[in-house]
């Protein structure tokens, strides 16, 4: 008799072992996740901010941006477009791509466009800003006629990002946005084309 109490008693310790090491594991995971939501959120609102800054400026001279997300999901406005604050409650973690695309028709413009995104590479969680333009067209035999988007790296850091990281997002923001903007000015996208092809890496061209 005594030994069967004996071996609930182990079972039960076994179990309550068990259950105290899982409790802590499920502590911790909720922690690193609220921290990694926390550092998400913070700074896909600089970045939504800075782009939404981006969009205003180009506005002025009548260049007309689409951008994702949307103002009217983050954006309490008051007076449009500068007078605004983020709405309470927009959910910044659950943004995984923030993206300004050209919509001017003349010189193939349409399509041009600036994002950052977010992405794992070889189990690493990244972020990356990327600039896209058309290179042209391409027949396929089975599908017709596809347009050649390329996608150059503007610069990348792993997630959470440190502030000297976030300075360098900046500071290849600034540069690429310079050169886009007097293209436009201008009236000539080899300028800001040129800048990217001779500055930056393509990664990848892909149809569409």
């Amino acid at each position: 008799m005594a030994s069967k109490k004996k071996e609930k008693t182990e079972a039960a310790d076994w179990f309550d072992e068990l259950d105290e090491e899982l409790e802590k594991k499920t502590e911790e995971t909720f922690r690193d996740l609220g921290e990694r939501d926390s550092k998400l959120a913070e700074l896909n609102q600089q970045f939504i901010k800075d782009f939404w800054r981006i969009w205003i400026r180009f506005e002025k001279i009548n260049v007309h941006f689409s951008m994702k997300p949307e103002y009217s999901s983050f954006a309490k406005i008051k007076e449009f477009p500068e007078n605004w604050k983020f709405k309470e409650n927009f959910d910044f973690t659950n943004v995984r791509t923030i993206r300004l695309m050209d919509k001017t028709q003349e010189e193939n413009r349409a399509g041009d466009t600036l994002l950052i995104d977010y992405y794992t590479e070889e189990d690493v969680f990244k972020v990356g800003m990327f600039f896209e333009y058309c290179e042209g067209e391409t027949y396929y035999k089975y599908s017709g006629w596809k347009r050649i988007y390329a996608r150059y790296m503007l610069c990348e850091a792993e997630f959470p990002l440190k502030d000297k990281d976030v300075d360098e997002f900046h500071v290849v923001l600034k540069d690429v946005v310079k050169a886009w903007y007097e293209s436009h000015l201008k009236r000539d996208r080899n300028i800001v084309l040129n800048h990217i092809r001779e500055n930056y890496d393509k990664i990848e061209e892909y149809p569409e």
